[in-house]
Order: structure tokens, then C-alpha cells, then sequence
């Protein structure tokens, strides 16, 4: 069976570089009005989709040459086959959202393309230059960074307060407080379950608190093979073999409604929870705090956040650049509004955190701010097969009773075969 995924995966990745050298299907030539149809596919949900579609409308009603069309996919789909499927069906968006942990893949099946020529005078220098680097590949831009989103850990009060369980600071007090607050009814704690690469990033901080990272420091070997690692994996396998995570959710398990809707007592998410949280369920009590470390750890987390890429074999290149600059790299209230309004996150350019300092101080955010941000890490850009590889090993601690020791062991050996292939 791991030999059957193994063989799909690199099918597919064969299957992207074939479709990212091929005349792109993307965009119709007009609609009724004879406007250019550009398409744009995301995964967003709730007020997140609502802005979205508001901004959108918006910029169709500005001009007459172009349509953008807009499609919403659930995280899961969007990530795992929607995206790669339409891209090998040479019928991929002409614009899509692209997360660190994907970026590698399609960076090099040369599907992105670059949008250095499209940016407004003056723009490229309001961004953050690490946010600017991290999409960055022999000079090409090849997608806008505009946010930076935090993981913390998400708790129901009451929930916490009936079980007499105080809000977990060690990775301890969390296994204890999860056994204590799962009921048949209710999940203790909520953490990934699909293989994506979702599931990787709320791994990472786990990971590094215990002193474990994937690679060197110059990325040329790999370090998985640790007992640090080791340790991290059977920390983390351990909520599922002992029936405290849930293997499926009500909803994603990005979505903040398992603990809204009272299905979880604990959750590890990120600052685009807080939205939800202030606007479908503010009669609840939740609260927000660092994720618990190890004995002997270092407080971590992971800043992640999505990027807006656009088909490098569209027929409307130009069009969909213009587009996601005009959103995000141009007038500063519309990404402020998207950081704190629609979501909560820290945005890519200097001034719009400079217009929304306030904000990023008020409730639940100030947590974030004050405890969290000065230990967040980015989230690493790895190839597919380094993604795939922690993925699968993830999902062998999680599900299949594997020990810590032997996946890092067979982890760590695919890392560094995948490292020797590209020398």
C-alpha cells in the first residue's frame, strides 16, 4: 500500500510537469458582455468567503475588460485533488491560493508565474522582504504573500471549568487535560487528520519545541532522525491511538466550529479562527493561549499563510496579476480589512500593520501579539516528496500504531533520498 501512494504521488508530480509545459485551458474568451473571463479558485468559508466575493464584485463592477470568476473549495478537496487534478487536466484557475507547505511543488512544475512586472511603483518595497524571499526563486516572484497566520490553542472555559481542568502550559498537562474533557460526545482535542499539508504545519511547532527539525541548516541533509523527533511523533500519534483526537470531524479540521458548535473542548488552530469565533460564536467563552511545550522546550509556533499565484499558461496572465495587485498590493485598507475583519492575521506589508496596530491588540488577538508572535517560526517551503514523507509518517503514528523511533528512521531515509536526487 505505502509503495502504491508512493508510485501515485510521483505519477502526478510527472503528470504537473507535463500540464505546466502545455497551452493552458484556463479563462473563457469572453463572457455575454465581452468581457475577459478570469477564474480564481481559494478554500475559504464563512466571512472569509463573504470578502472575498464582496472584493470581487467590487473590482468587476470597476472596469469593463474583465470578469473574475470565483469558486470556493473546501480545504480538504482543494488541496488534495481539485488543485493538482485541474492542473493535470490542463484545466487549472487562472488564479489560485497556494500554501508554503504546496509552494515548492508547483514552483517547480514552473506553473506560477511571475508577477515581478506586475507590481505598482513603489509596492514591492512596502512588503515585508523575508515575506518577499520566501517566493522568490532565481529572482521570480512567483506568488503574493499577504498575511501571516499564528497556531495557538483554542479552549472552551466552561468546558475546562466543569472538568476542573486548568488551561494546559506542557505537553503533559495537555495529554492529561484532553483524557480528562473527552466524553462520547465530545472530542478532547482537535488536530489534523487528513494527509496535507495542513497536517505538517500544525505539526512543526511539536516538532521544533522538542528541539527536532527536518533538515540542516543549509537544507542538504536530513536531520529527521532524531530522538527528538522520535518524541514529537509519539506525543502526537498518541491523542489518536488513545481516542482523545477525533479521526474525523463534524467539520474541517481548521474549522474553529468543532469548538463552536461543542463537539471539542480543545483545538489547535490558527488567528483566522478569531473572526468565526467573534461573529458566530460570541456567546461562548473561548479563549486562546501559547501552545503547551515539552518538559524543557522552548515556547514555538508557526507563522503560515497563504499566497495568490497566478497560472503561469493562462491566456489572461496580465489580467490575473492586475487583479490580485489591485486586492492586496495596492490601496492598504483592503488588506487591512482582510486581516482583521474577514480573518485575523498579520499582514505582508509594513504599512498596513502600521494602520491596524491597534487592532492587533484588542481580545483575543492581544494573545497572539503578546505571547505568540515574537516565537513564530515560518512555515518551511520542503519539496513534495520531503511533505509527502513527514505526511506519511504522521499518518503512521496517528493511525497505524507505529512507533516514534521507527518512523523518524524510515522518515529521515526518504528525506535524504530525496535530498540525493536533486544533487
Amino acid at each position: 500500500m505505502k509503495s502504491l501512494k508512493i508510485v501515485l504521488f510521483v505519477l502526478m508530480s510527472f503528470i504537473l510537469v507535463i500540464a505546466a509545459g502545455c497551452s493552458s485551458k484556463s479563462g473563457g474568451d469572453s463572457n455575454s458582455e465581452g468581457k475577459k473571463v478570469v477564474t480564481f479558485w481559494d478554500l475559504r468559508i464563512d466571512y472569509e468567503k463573504e470578502w472575498t466575493e464582496k472584493v470581487i464584485k467590487e473590482y468587476n463592477e470597476s472596469q469593463d475588460e474583465v470578469v473574475i470568476e470565483y469558486k470556493s473549495i473546501n480545504q480538504s478537496d482543494y488541496m488534495t485533488t481539485a488543485l493538482p487534478v485541474a492542473f493535470a487536466n490542463n484545466e487549472g484557475p487562472d488564479i489560485f491560493n497556494i500554501s508554503p507547505g504546496d509552494f515548492t511543488k508547483y514552483a517547480e512544475t514552473g506553473i506560477m508565474a511571475d508577477l515581478n512586472p506586475y507590481f505598482p511603483e513603489g509596492a514591492k518595497e512596502d512588503f515585508q522582504e523575508a515575506a518577499i524571499d520566501a517566493v522568490t526563486i532565481d529572482g521570480k516572484v512567483l506568488a503574493l504573500p499577504y498575511e501571516s497566520e499564528l497556531v495557538g490553542l483554542y479552549y472552551n472555559k466552561k468546558m475546562l471549568d466543569d472538568a476542573g481542568v486548568e488551561v494546559p502550559k506542557t505537553w503533559e498537562e495537555l495529554m492529561v487535560a484532553a483524557e480528562k474533557l473527552t466524553t462520547d460526545e465530545v472530542s478532547g482535542l482537535v488536530l489534523p487528520q487528513e494527509k496535507d499539508a495542513y497536517l505538517n504545519f500544525i505539526f512543526y511547532p511539536f516538532l521544533w519545541q522538542n528541539g527536532g527539525s527536518v533538515l540542516n541548516e543549509d537544507g542538504t541533509e536530513s536531520t529527521f532522525d532524531s530522538p527528538e523527533t522520535a518524541e514529537a511523533l509519539d506525543f502526537w500519534g498518541s491523542f489518536f491511538q488513545k481516542g482523545y483526537a477525533p479521526s474525523q470531524t463534524p467539520k474541517g479540521s481548521s474549522d474553529i466550529g468543532n469548538l463552536g458548535d461543542g463537539t471539542a473542548a480543545m483545538q489547535v488552530a490558527g488567528t483566522w479562527a478569531i473572526a468565526t469565533i467573534e461573529a458566530d460564536y460570541s456567546d461562548l467563552d473561548i479563549g486562546v493561549a501559547p501552545l503547551p511545550i515539552p518538559e524543557g522546550g522552548q515556547p514555538k509556533t508557526v507563522a503560515g499563510g497563504w499566497k495568490l499565484a497566478v497560472n503561469a499558461n493562462s491566456d489572461y496572465v496580465k489580467e490575473a496579476a492586475e487583479f490580485i495587485m489591485w486586492v492586496m498590493a495596492e490601496d492598504p485598507s483592503r488588506p487591512l480589512e482582510w486581516a482583521t475583519e474577514a480573518k485575523f492575521a498579520y499582514p505582508a506589508r509594513n504599512s498596513v500593520i502600521e494602520a491596524g496596530k491597534e487592532i492587533y491588540n484588542k481580545g483575543l488577538r492581544k494573545v497572539f501579539t503578546e505571547e505568540m508572535y515574537d516565537t513564530a517560526i515560518p512555515e518551511p517551503f520542503y519539496g513534495p516528496e520531503i511533505v509527502e514523507a513527514i505526511g506519511e509518517g504522521l499518518q503512521q503514528v496517528m493511525f497505524g500504531n507505529a512507533k516514534g523511533t521507527d518512523v523518524a528512521k524510515e522518515v529521515d531515509a526518504k528525506i535524504q533520498e530525496a535530498l540525493d536526487s536533486k544533487k
